[in-house]
């Protein structure tokens, strides 16, 4: 079995996590067009899966948003750990060799309205109103606690021409920094953290200490240190091993 199968084999496997209702997600076998649909679908799930630590279905088809006036934006997640607001889209190649070698075009890029829809403009361009999976997402950003200090990230799972650049590509996507999933990034990043068993591990290990009591004010050395640039404060925290394991 080859890399594109395993990846295959996996997004069947999210497919089948799909309520038997949710009839997208199960078509008939002998209809390859729909098949293909509904990988392309769980690829996003496998992404949100991996990335962002979703394993129930449900909670991950919240963030879909693929579908006829979608604005370009397949998914989102909104990460309070990071202050960033992710807007996703993903081209699935239904061969091996698209998948490793099938590039999308810049102009589809150019279909992204993120600048739009970030800004809560419920409308694109051509006056056409943003489906309600959009509007969704307008809601929930705009109810986040000082928004203001979010970021806001594309996130392109497919291949780029290799003469797209990271400046190139930010004009194409509305002024926006982006990460690029492409076919050698999904199978290490998304692909083989699945097969081994390891996916979703947060960036970061956040313990959060209240020192403000007497007895704490002993696990905390202070100190100022001048540098070329600025006067800036050091502190040195003493942690609890016990806190450490409650938070593994």
């Amino acid at each position: 079995m080859n890399k594109y199968e395993v990846l295959v084999n996996i997004l069947d496997q999210l497919r089948d996590e799909a309520p038997s209702e949710n009839a997208r997600y199960h078509p008939p076998d002998s209809d390859t067009e729909k098949v293909n649909q509904a990988r392309a679908r769980a690829y996003i799930h496998l992404f949100l899966k991996v990335r962002y630590g979703l394993l129930e279905f449900e909670s991950r088809e919240w963030f879909i948003t693929d579908g006829s006036n979608d604005g370009g934006i397949d998914a989102y997640y909104i990460d309070a750990e990071s202050k960033t607001v992710f807007y996703i889209q993903s081209k699935f190649r239904q061969t091996s060799k698209n998948f490793a070698e099938k590039t999308v075009a810049l102009t589809e890029l150019l279909s992204m309205d993120v600048d739009r829809i970030s800004e809560g403009i419920e409308t694109s361009e051509a006056e056409v109103e943003y489906n309600g999976k959009i509007k969704q997402l307008q809601r929930e950003v705009f109810e986040v606690p000082n928004i203001g200090k979010y970021a806001h990230r594309v996130i392109i799972l497919a291949n780029l021409d290799s003469s797209v650049t990271s400046g190139k590509l930010k004009k194409w996507t509305g002024g926006f920094s982006s990460d690029v999933f492409n076919f050698a990034r999904t199978y290490r990043d998304l692909v083989f953290p699945v097969v081994s068993g390891t996916y979703y591990s947060q960036e970061e290990l956040r313990i959060q200490l209240n020192l403000d009591n007497k007895k704490s004010q002993g696990a905390r050395i202070s100190y100022n240190v001048k540098t070329r640039v600025l006067e800036c404060e050091i502190s040195v925290l003493f942690v609890p091993t016990i806190e450490i394991a409650k938070t593994l």
